[in-house]
């Protein structure tokens, strides 16, 4: 089981159950969008893949495969010109989502967390629910 990123470089409506409906239609497009990925999503990969190398970078008998956070692979195959979609192990997302968050958001590109159902766009602030490790509350 993967959690999965939706990497949208269109605007997104404010308002959240909008803003979902227009994210599955976007998605229905990117199944079917053969125009390639977008240079916004090509300067992420390269971001993120040269923290984190693509499964598609490693021979099939490489031990350092297992290390790899991404659930599938080549990523490159996963960015359209609207949008991109990103899996990652479930077991690496608390990891890789903060350093994919902020260099997407830095690219102008919002990215969309369906686990949470949280919508974040570039130039607003990031709010986390988190606790620090020391408060108990």
């Amino acid at each position: 089981m993967s959690f999965t990123l939706d990497l949208i470089l269109a605007d997104v409506p404010k308002e959240n159950d909008e803003a979902w409906k227009y994210i599955e239609e976007l998605r229905e497009e990117y199944y079917e969008d053969k125009s390639g990925a977008h240079e916004k999503l090509i300067a992420l990969h390269k971001v993120l893949t040269d923290k984190y190398p693509c499964l598609c970078s490693y021979e099939d008998d490489d031990p350092e495969m297992e290390n790899s956070p991404w659930a599938d692979g080549p990523m490159l195959n996963n960015f359209a010109s609207k949008m991109g979609m990103l899996a990652i192990l479930y077991s690496r997302a608390d990891e890789l989502f903060p350093f994919i968050l902020e260099k997407a958001l830095l690219l102008d590109i919002t990215v969309a967390d369906g686990q949470s159902e949280k919508i974040y766009r570039p130039g607003e602030p990031v709010v986390s629910k988190a606790r620090p490790w020391w408060k108990l509350w």
